[in-house]
């Protein structure tokens, strides 16, 4: 995949949840089941990174139980949401502002930038979360490069977790698979497991690039990043087989 395809299909899904963040999120009220799964298995007093953040649910959720956490998005659209829903939650339970900003926070970051990592700064953390994101990254090199950075901010010991979109296992899914020509693409201007998906509410239609990201290739990920599989599960959906979320240890 050339650079220039690789920044047009970034651009693609960026404009996607500018339009349509608000929308999306009103699709998605409550977390998913192996988000709540994975979430469960995070001890109280862990500090955890979130890549990827949306409007905010895992925050909320982590932070109720008083784990430090730091959400990031490229989103302006869906930050705001996060930042107004929070804020909303923390009057809800009677949060002092001074505790609440200390647990959680957002950031605006965009992890296909060149030097994203250094809103980081030097924080490592015991929990690195990547729901929905590595298969909306254009570029296999992309999706590496990412992992690795993740990597060097993991604790030892710590636990990095991605969530794939295993669309092909729904026949409803796979009927908004759109040909690369609506974009004025061939299919050898894009890598193998590459796809061009439309969602639609309201009238409003809207395509996003997504990549079917299996087990071999997230075993492979891993690897390269000096991580180790410890964990893949399937969730999610009504068949529970939509994501596959993978468990990496360092």
């Amino acid at each position: 995949m050339t650079p220039e395809i690789q920044a047009r299909l970034a651009a693609l899904n960026r404009d996607f949840y500018e339009a349509f963040g608000e929308a999306f999120a009103e699709t998605r009220p409550r977390l998913a089941s192996g988000v709540q799964g994975v979430l469960d298995r995070i001890p109280v007093g862990s500090r955890v990174l979130e890549i990827g953040c949306g409007d905010g649910k895992v925050g909320r959720r982590l932070g109720a139980r008083g784990i430090t956490y730091l959400g990031l998005d490229s989103s302006a659209a869906l930050l705001e949401r996060a930042e107004r829903y929070t804020n909303e939650w923390r009057a809800e339970v009677g949060d002092p502002i001074s505790t609440f900003k200390s647990r959680i926070s957002f950031v605006r970051a965009d992890v296909l930038a060149p030097g994203w990592d250094l809103v980081l700064g030097a924080q490592s953390f015991d929990w690195i979360l990547a729901f929905a994101v590595f298969h909306h990254l254009p570029g296999s090199g992309a999706r590496a490069g990412l992992l690795r950075t993740l990597a060097a901010h993991l604790l030892p010991g710590g636990r990095l977790v991605m969530s794939n979109w295993q669309f092909t296992r729904s026949e409803r899914l796979k009927q908004r698979l759109r040909p690369w020509s609506e974009l004025g693409l061939r299919d050898s201007d894009v890598e193998p497991n590459d796809y061009l998906l439309s969602w639609e509410r309201g009238g409003r239609l809207g395509l996003r690039y997504v990549h079917l990201l299996d087990g071999a290739e997230a075993h492979a990920l891993a690897k390269s990043a000096g991580l180790t599989v410890s964990e893949i599960f399937s969730a999610d959906g009504l068949s529970h087989d939509l994501a596959d979320y993978v468990i990496m240890l360092k």
